[in-house]
């Protein structure tokens, strides 16, 4: 590999050098020649120090607004799901407390509904909402307790009023069947009109077919109907529902529509009857 041989400079150029660096630094202290350029370098440096401290002290200032901002939002998030923990609380406790209520409430109405007598409350199990709504079968199931007997066609309630009657068990589960049922027939007294209330598979609707004999009567629309007692499984003189409309069906045929008090959709428990 071939090399750079060393080249010797002369010694005039050395001393030519010496003797511009001395001329320029004696024209520097005699005649401050050189004090513009050197006050404008020392501006230039004073600025840039200037400008990185700014810059410098920006970032700071950004990279701790920054970390406060994480911070206040952390603990924002921390707060709201405190808060919200504290809310789903107070509500299950609100909705634990209104559903021992209702069965407290529940447990009184069938006291009064069977004069003083024995009645449970249940928790309904599963409700068929499609045929309810729109055709003739209107059943329930409720919970059934371990080891619990329970009888077929007894009277079922909710708030002050009767709603339909157990109809069979399967395993753990009651089934009742509501009044609006196009199957079931309860006995009814109208302002002392007695006819037989049956379901019209439509929601919380039931039908009387009278006869003439309506004529001599005060029924008209509103008016209160009551169970007469006579089939043997509801206690008589309980406000099932009211008047909704009356129909002439023939000159000697009428027909009364029964808008019925109970709604199961309002509810999620159910009481029976088990002794009146």
């Amino acid at each position: 590999m071939a090399r750079t041989t060393p080249t010797h400079t002369p010694a005039p150029k050395y001393i030519l050098a010496c003797l511009i660096s001395m001329a320029l630094l004696f024209s520097d202290v005699s005649y401050q020649a050189f004090s513009p350029l050197r006050s404008s370098v020392q501006a230039i440096g004073i600025y840039s120090q200037l400008f990185l401290e700014t810059i410098t002290s920006r970032l700071l200032e950004f990279t701790n607004a920054y970390e406060d901002q994480k911070t206040l939002t952390r603990l924002n998030n921390q707060l709201r799901d405190e808060l919200q923990e504290i809310d789903n609380k107070l509500f299950l406790q609100e909705q634990s407390q209104l559903m021992s209520k209702s069965m407290i409430d529940l447990q009184d109405h069938l006291q009064v509904l069977g004069n003083q007598g024995e009645g449970k409350v249940l928790k309904i199990a599963s409700f068929g909402l499609q045929d309810y709504l729109c055709c003739s079968q209107h059943i329930l199931h409720l919970h059934s307790p371990p080891q619990f007997d329970i009888a077929i066609n007894l009277p079922v309630a909710v708030d002050q009023t009767f709603i339909g009657q157990t109809s069979k068990k399967h395993l753990n589960l009651i089934e009742v069947i509501l009044f609006s049922d196009t199957s079931h027939i309860l006995p009814v007294k109208i302002q002392g009109l007695h006819c037989n209330a049956q379901g019209t598979g439509k929601p919380r609707l039931a039908r009387c077919i009278v006869s003439e004999e309506f004529k001599r009567t005060d029924i008209q629309e509103s008016s209160l109907v009551m169970t007469s007692g006579l089939g043997g499984v509801f206690p008589k003189g309980v406000i099932i529902g009211r008047v909704l409309s009356i129909h002439e069906i023939s000159t000697k045929e009428f027909k009364i529509d029964i808008a019925l008090s109970g709604n199961p959709l309002d509810h999620n428990y159910f009481g029976i009857l088990l002794s009146s």
